[in-house]
């Protein structure tokens, strides 16, 4: 406990000196090498010293977890957090069953110092938007473990990059060229075509979340981000409240109704949670709200990460090109079944049989 409080004392400390702004940008020390190490500089600027060969990596979060198993799941430390019941369908069986070290983060963080040091990394995978918050994070963590901390961005933009440096980071430079690839494609699909959808009226959409589906996240959060990405509207606006440091905003039946979304997107907390779809197809109250009207309610898949956020990482992009599909059809055509399998042969190193995909896609098309 002694040292979780630390952690958070940390971490606190360094997102208040970034929320601070505290102003310039300092000079940062040459890293301390060993014999034999190589010099890699992160996304974030930082000149950091690594072994030859990288040989194991603890991910500080879900964001970080997923990456990092799309690319090289053989260097995987453990998890972030417990993949309970079919949560690990899809996960290849060799990593079903590593350990579970916990998140090291300012909100959540459930890991401790001590078990990070007993499985003596190479590296720590730190995904965060560019900026002075990440560098001072990066360098507080590296400074309590003595262990080289490598910083990426994770924003929704940044995929591309953020795995050709972590492919130089591990020594994984194909394959993260291969993955890399599929981010530059995927997001080059939203803006070569987008200004496509100049005069038309965007759909509006609201993403349900919670077992009664009367949760949602508002315009502005990255767990809603995809929905405007590709030229939606999210019917929950910044007015609505943030909830909290984990999303789900509560919102009222009368207000849904008011809103009058054209698409419902369902998302739900894996297997801990029953999902809001007969809820929301059934109920009295949910009836005179359009898409309910003309069927336009889909459950996001998740197994075996949410496409659409929680964790809003790399699983995101089958979720760009699905949810611009839903919107858009005649400007974002798509083979759903046939991207599905090509991503998770790509990405999860799983091939979908068609009872699996059938499955996977149950309540998420049209």
């Amino acid at each position: 406990m002694r040292t979780q409080r630390h952690i958070w004392f940390v971490l606190l400390v360094a997102l208040s000196l970034a929320l601070a702004g505290c102003g310039q940008e300092q000079a940062m020390p040459a890293p301390v090498t060993k014999p034999g190490d190589r010099i890699v500089t992160d996304m974030a600027g930082r000149d950091v010293a690594l072994p030859a060969k990288v040989k194991k990596v603890y991910a500080v979060s879900p964001v970080e977890t997923v990456l990092l198993y799309t690319l090289a799941p053989d260097l995987q430390a453990g998890w972030s957090y417990h993949m309970a019941g079919r949560e690990n369908l899809f996960i290849l069986p060799e990593y079903r069953d590593l350990p579970v070290l916990g998140a090291w983060t300012a909100f959540s963080g459930t890991a401790s110092v001590e078990e990070i040091l007993k499985i003596k990394p190479d590296l720590i995978l730190l995904a965060k938007p560019i900026g002075p918050a990440a560098r001072t994070l990066a360098d507080e963590i590296h400074q309590l473990t003595k262990l080289p901390v490598f910083v990426v961005d994770g924003s929704l933009t940044g995929m591309e990059q953020a795995y050709l440096y972590a492919g130089r980071a591990l020594g994984r430079e194909d394959r993260a060229a291969r993955l890399a690839a599929y981010c530059r494609e995927t997001l080059a699909m939203v803006r070569d075509k987008k200004p496509l959808l100049a005069g038309r009226k965007p759909v509006t959409v609201y993403y349900a979340e919670g077992a009664k589906g009367l949760e949602t996240e508002p315009s502005g959060s990255w767990h809603a981000e995809i929905i405007e990405y590709v030229g939606g509207v999210n019917v929950a606006g910044v007015d609505v409240p943030k909830g909290g440091n984990i999303g789900r905003s509560p919102v009222s039946l009368e207000q849904l109704l008011l809103w009058d979304p054209e698409l419902i997107l369902i998302s739900y907390f894996h297997d801990s949670e029953n999902s809001s779809f007969p809820q929301i197809m059934g109920a009295a109250g949910w009836r005179d709200i359009r898409a309910v009207q003309s069927r336009r309610v889909y459950e996001i898949p998740h197994y075996p990460f949410n496409w659409f956020d929680r964790p809003p990482s790399v699983n995101r992009l089958i979720g760009i090109k699905w949810v611009a599909n839903l919107l858009y059809p005649d400007v974002y055509p798509l083979d759903l079944r046939a991207e599905v399998k090509k991503f998770y042969a790509l990405f999860y190193h799983y091939q979908l049989s068609e009872e699996e995909t059938d499955r996977l896609l149950r309540r998420s098309q049209r």
